[in-house]
Formats: C-alpha cells, structure tokens, sequence
C-alpha cells in the first residue's frame, strides 16, 4: 500500500510539473490573412503575446514565421537562413569569433519589419545577436 501511495504521488508530482501549451486561440481575420500568404503552410504553431499573434511554420523548404497585430496585419516575418546566406558573412564571422570567443551561429533568421527594415538575427549559446542588413553588429539580446 505505502508503495502505491509513493508511486501515486510520484506521479502526480511530476504531472503537476509539467508545463501546460495551450495554443492561443486566434481571431479568423488573423488566421485567414495568414492563409493567405501562405496557403501551403504545414506545422503550423499560434503564440499570443502582447497585442501580436505570431505563426510559426513551415511552407515547403522554408521554415519561418510571422507576426500579426490584432488588425491581421503583418508586423514582421522571420525566415531561417543558411549562414552563409547572411550579408557581409565572413565579417560577421570576424567578430564573433572576436567577441565571443569559441562560439558558432546555432542558427541564423532574415527579420524584416513592418516598415521595411531587413536585420539578422544570429543565435549562439544563451544569446541573439542582431546585425543590420550590411551585416554590421547592433545589439545583444539574451534567448
């Protein structure tokens, strides 16, 4: 009996551990005008955050996502490069290696803003590096 009763709450323990993933539930607008970009999207995963709804997903061989504000309109989209897709590449190289000394780029994504503007976020161990669209380095967010 006692070893049930551990077992039982052993269980239990864990389970209550757990994280919840609750998909956000979004608003149809959003949802169509996303099928609309992307009508082949497959893998398709919804985050809610503060007034933006991003989907993140795979259409063919690009893996991405992209952010909509609560009018269904885009905000922003990111798009997983290869590394050597990334502007002035060997000098992002150069100061990584300078700055961050026995990292590499775990990977590499294209941002592009609402208004256009085109940056490239870089992921290494705990951190996100962000370079403008020459591959100039801009700033140092923690992942």
């Amino acid at each position: 009996m006692k070893t049930f009763a551990f077992t039982a709450i052993a269980i239990w323990t864990i389970a209550a551990c757990q994280p919840v993933k609750k998909e956000a539930a979004v608003p149809e607008k959003i949802t169509t005008a996303f099928k609309t970009i992307h009508p082949n999207a497959t893998d398709i995963r919804w985050i809610q955050e503060p007034s933006i709804f991003e989907a993140k997903f795979r259409d063919g061989e690009m893996q991405g996502a992209i952010s909509f504000n609560d009018q269904a309109e885009v905000v922003e989209t990111e798009e997983v490069i290869k590394e050597e897709q990334l502007p002035n590449h060997a000098g992002i190289l150069d100061y990584i290696k300078s700055n961050y000394n026995g990292e590499t780029i775990q990977r590499s994504e294209k941002i592009v803003k609402r208004d256009g503007i085109v940056m490239y976020e870089l992921q290494i161990t705990g951190k996100e590096l962000i370079f403008d669209a020459e591959g100039n380095f801009s700033e140092e967010e923690p992942d």
